[in-house]
Formats: structure tokens, sequence, C-alpha cells
């Protein structure tokens, strides 16, 4: 990239909405996103608590930023008088739906509901928020004790972000059904193995996880994942002295099974650099007078921490 070389990154980039690029690495392990100012210094200033929260929850949802980076370009002034630096600021970070599933349904999260609605044409790559998600009364079905330990987590999260002063944050959910083929439904009978891997990987560098019995060339491409019985893998990723599990809620080839064993569930909290400053209470005072103040998204920390907690609480079951 520095060298002005992206040909090990993905073609394929997007503007968010904030108006900030994502870029894709060509194995899918990771993205780029550039960030503000304001993000970056952030960022370092939580840096230690992140990485202490990080460290004493091996579970949480919080995304992993694995770098902080700044590129100087230096761009010539019109009508030749000097040039000037501009810095780009870009955050490298795992992704969280780096998996050899294609995702059926994606969802963004916050737990507002003023303006909460994906008004563009369903498409998968496009993720739905609050309205849509309670209109369909979608649910993560994961059963009571799961759920208690989802919960918690998120409530911890949460804490997190209130005390360091973090607001916009949101659940991104990506949802795969189970055997949903051309030659198998999302009906068929699931059965948890443990996995049979071969040393060869997928076009996006994910490992193969053969399924015993199980045709490794059939369904979308997975290579021996969820195709025809829609038999799931439990997939351990260990250290290298065996002694560390992927967190829970990445059990299933990174994803969690539901209680039905009929989807997977791809959860995490994103963009968790957007501090409460003055101009967001200023953001805030006035949506709150055009709308519901209980359902604008940018709100004080405490407010959207318990916002946020509550949305979760009723949309685990």
């Amino acid at each position: 990239m520095v060298l002005g070389n992206l040909s090990s990154l993905s073609e394929l980039s997007s503007e968010g909405k904030s108006g900030a690029f994502f870029y894709y690495t060509a194995d899918g392990k990771y993205m780029m996103k550039t960030v503000t100012h304001k993000e970056q210094t952030l960022l370092k200033k939580m840096l230690k608590p992140y990485h202490d929260h990080i460290m004493q929850n091996p579970g949480t949802l919080l995304v992993r930023f694995l770098g902080l980076h700044c590129l100087s370009v230096r761009k010539d002034r019109k009508h030749g008088k000097g040039s000037a630096v501009q810095k780009v600021y870009f955050v490298v970070m795992n992704n969280m739906f780096n998996t050899p599933f294609e995702i059926h349904r994606r969802y963004d999260l916050k737990g507002s509901w003023v303006g909460r609605v994906t008004k563009e044409e369903v498409d998968p790559s496009v993720a739905l928020k609050d309205v849509d998600f309670t209109s369909a009364n979608e649910k993560i079905a994961v059963g009571d004790e799961r759920k208690a330990k989802l919960v918690a987590q998120i409530e911890k999260d949460s804490t997190f972000l209130r005390d360091n002063n973090v607001i916009d944050y949101s659940l991104l959910l990506g949802i795969y059904k189970l055997g949903s083929c051309e030659d198998g439904g999302v009906g068929h009978d699931m059965k948890v193995h443990e996995p049979v891997t071969d040393k060869s990987s997928d076009i996006r560098g994910v490992p193969k996880t053969l399924v015993p019995g199980q045709d490794p060339e059939t369904c979308l491409g997975l290579k021996g994942a969820a195709a025809g019985t829609a038999d799931i893998v439990v997939r351990q990723s260990l250290s290298e002295d065996g002694a560390h599990e992927v967190p829970f809620h990445q059990g299933h080839m990174g994803g969690m099974l539901s209680s039905d064993q009929k989807v997977l569930y791809f959860v995490g909290i994103i963009d968790i650099l957007t501090p409460y400053d003055g101009r967001k209470h200023l953001e805030h005072w006035f949506k709150a007078l055009r709308y519901d103040s209980r359902g604008v998204s940018c709100c004080p920390p405490a407010m959207y921490s318990e916002r946020f907690n509550q949305f979760m609480r009723n949309a685990i079951v």
C-alpha cells in the first residue's frame, strides 16, 4: 500500500455512511478502514484500557484492532504555490465475517429506532437496521444458557465503552441458514462433529474443514462445510501451547449455532471510536426537538449503553 500497489488487497472497496473507506485483504482475514483524526486520537487515548479489557474478557464482542497507521501524502498546491501534506489514518482489524459461509442476511443494530430502517432493496450485502429487525420479528435464538452468557458479555463491553465516553457503536449480526443449498433445505437434521482438516485452503485462504462422509465439493464452494446433510463442524482455535479456545460466540466455524441448529450467527460490536463530545451533545439536543429523544441514535453514553443492552436482552432468546 505504501508503494502504491493495492494488489494484495481486495479489488472491492466500499465507502461507509461516515465517508470511511474499507479494504479487505485477499484472504479475507483482515480489513482496513480509514478513520478521522478525532477517531485515531480516541483510540490512542483508550488503548491501554482497551487492551486490558480484551485480555480480561477473552469472550468480548468488541472489534479487534490490530494496528493504527498513518500515511503522509504530499500534494502539490494549485497554481504552483508549493505543496501540502495530508495525513490519512487507518486501522487494521479482524474481519468479523471471515468465514467460508455466505452471509444470507446482516444487521447493524444500535438499539435506537429513529431513522433506523434500510430504504434500499433487500440485498445480502446491505446491512439492515433496528426497525427492519423488529418488523421481521427476528431473534438471535441461542437458548437460555448462552443468552445469559452473551448478554452478560455485551453488558461488560457496553460498560467499557460508556466509561470511555463512546457512543454510536452497534452490534453487527450476520446470519447464515444451514443447508440452504439448492439440493438441501434448512430443515435437514444436523450433527456436531469434531473437525478433520486437510492442509489445503479455499480461494480466500480459509482452511477447508471436512465432515466425515460428506462430499467436499458440494454447496456454494464451501468445500466440505454445511453441504447436503447440513452437518456443522465445531472448529477449535488453539494457541501454540494448545490451551486457548476461541470465544464461545465463534466456536462453530467462526460463528454461533442457533438452539435449533438451523442457523449460524456471526456477531461483534463495531464502530467503537465515536466520542460523545460537544458536537454530539448539540446533535442530540437538536434531534430531540424533532423526534422522540429515547429513539435518537445520538445520545449520552449512559443512555446509549442502557438502551443498547435492553435491545439485546429482547433480541436474544
